[in-house]
């Protein structure tokens, strides 16, 4: 038990917005705040009784919320799942007195079509979002806090988080507000509204549902500095983009390959065996290197991320990666932040971690979702290490690169770009 000048002490330590938050002692509600605003913490101080934290599992790996509870002198009992263990073990789990779901936009898997479930319509979900909403109406907590700084992956999951949370929102109201529905052939698929006004209304409706605001609400953030270097294609890559399109006829897929060889590999049908082609983003993160021998490089493809290892490894640099293959991740993010060197990572694992001592991010290649960007951005951004930070896209000069990171700086992510048939 707790001393009141303990307590004291432990709220003193508080940032003036979590002590605002904390002060209301809200039962139920979403803490969308931006990239290393400190929402563990936040939430942790607020959960009482038993903990349940579903978290993605990088995070459950490396025990974030115990780590967090650790640092701010945080003493309650928590138990944490990852996304996985959660849906395998979802029908088994008993009472908590508090959940907590973190990153929960990878949670409300909603899209905006549907399925029929005894013959009646109904949303279309993902097995992991119907295993939540059955456990929480089996097991209603006393307390439920859902973290996400990045709420608006898609209005769909903004529905989808309204529910958890006991919303009422009508689904088809709310479709057709925010999507326009297309069809193509026998195929149904509908588009995001991209106007001012729909993105204006999603906002105010994300409001409800919780607290929402930036870093830079809350804190004296320095001036970011970002910087484009357009880079030439390769002879290489001219001539294999030129001889792909018989080998991949349909269009989408096309685009893909099409990416793949900007970044300097083509992989095929399970059957072929992956080339690796001569590109120039290879040079030029050999010329950062030099200016910054600490920095984070973010690639898309597993393998651009062995060929940038093996580049760097062979000018003498010092390495570490971190893939969906990584084992000890908290080992590598834990060196990396203690020693110089650079740390690639893969594009879609961009959330879970901090990296506050690394000064510049590069970006060899980018995911599709623009909030794989917006969380990669927040790892070296952080309350705890507020400092001026660079961050650098590499981009390719004349393809896919380049509309890849149009969509992206346009908040748009990719998929959605090419759906609606914009620059391609």
């Amino acid at each position: 038990m707790r001393t009141v000048t303990e307590v004291k002490e432990e709220i003193l330590k508080l940032y003036e917005h979590q002590k605002a938050i904390i002060g209301e002692n809200k039962n139920k509600f979403g803490l969308f705040l931006g990239t290393g605003s400190c929402k563990t913490a936040t939430a942790l101080h607020l959960a009482e009784g038993t903990i349940l934290v579903v978290t993605p599992k990088i995070n459950k790996e490396e025990e974030n919320f115990k780590r967090e509870a650790n640092k701010w002198g945080i003493s309650k009992d928590i138990t944490s799942y990852s996304k996985e263990q959660f849906k395998k073990f979802a029908e088994s789990l008993g009472q908590f007195d508090t959940v907590i779901l973190d990153e929960v936009h990878t949670l409300a898997g909603v899209t905006p079509s549907l399925k029929y479930v005894k013959k009646q319509p109904v949303p279309k979900t993902s097995q992991l979002y119907e295993s939540l909403i059955t456990y929480l109406n089996r097991c209603p907590p006393k307390r439920l806090y859902v973290l996400s700084a990045t709420p608006t992956r898609s209005p769909m999951c903004v529905w989808g988080i309204s529910q958890i949370l006991g919303h009422k929102w009508n689904f088809y109201q709310f479709r057709d507000m925010f999507y326009i529905r297309k069809t193509k052939g026998w195929r149904e698929f509908y588009l995001v509204k991209g106007d001012k006004e729909a993105k204006e209304k999603l906002g105010k409706l994300v409001r409800t549902l919780g607290y929402t605001g930036q870093l830079s609400d809350y804190f004296d953030v320095p001036e970011q500095s970002y910087r484009d270097i357009l880079v030439e294609q390769t002879t290489e890559q001219k001539e294999r983009l030129k001889s792909i399109k018989t080998e991949f006829p349909d269009p989408l897929v096309l685009i893909g390959k099409r990416h793949q060889i900007e970044n300097g590999v083509l992989t095929g049908d399970q059957f072929s065996k992956p080339e690796i082609i001569k590109d120039s983003k290879i040079e030029k993160i050999l010329e950062l290197a030099e200016e910054f021998p600490k920095m984070v490089v973010f690639a898309k493809y597993t393998m651009q991320i062995e060929k940038i290892q093996k580049a760097l490894s062979e000018a003498g640099y010092f390495t570490w990666t971190l893939t969906g293959a990584t084992k000890d991740r908290a080992g590598v993010i834990k060196q990396a932040n203690e020693l110089d060197g650079i740390l690639i990572v893969q594009s879609q694992i961009s959330a879970g971690f901090e990296l506050p001592s690394f000064p510049v991010m590069v970006f060899a290649s980018m995911s599709y979702s623009v909030v794989d960007r917006i969380q990669a951005e927040g790892r070296i951004l952080r309350a705890n290490a507020m400092k001026k930070n660079l961050y650098i896209t590499l981009i390719t000069k004349g393809g896919i690169d380049q509309v890849v990171a149009k969509s992206i700086n346009n908040k748009v992510d990719f998929s959605e770009y090419i759906y609606a048939e914009k620059g391609i």
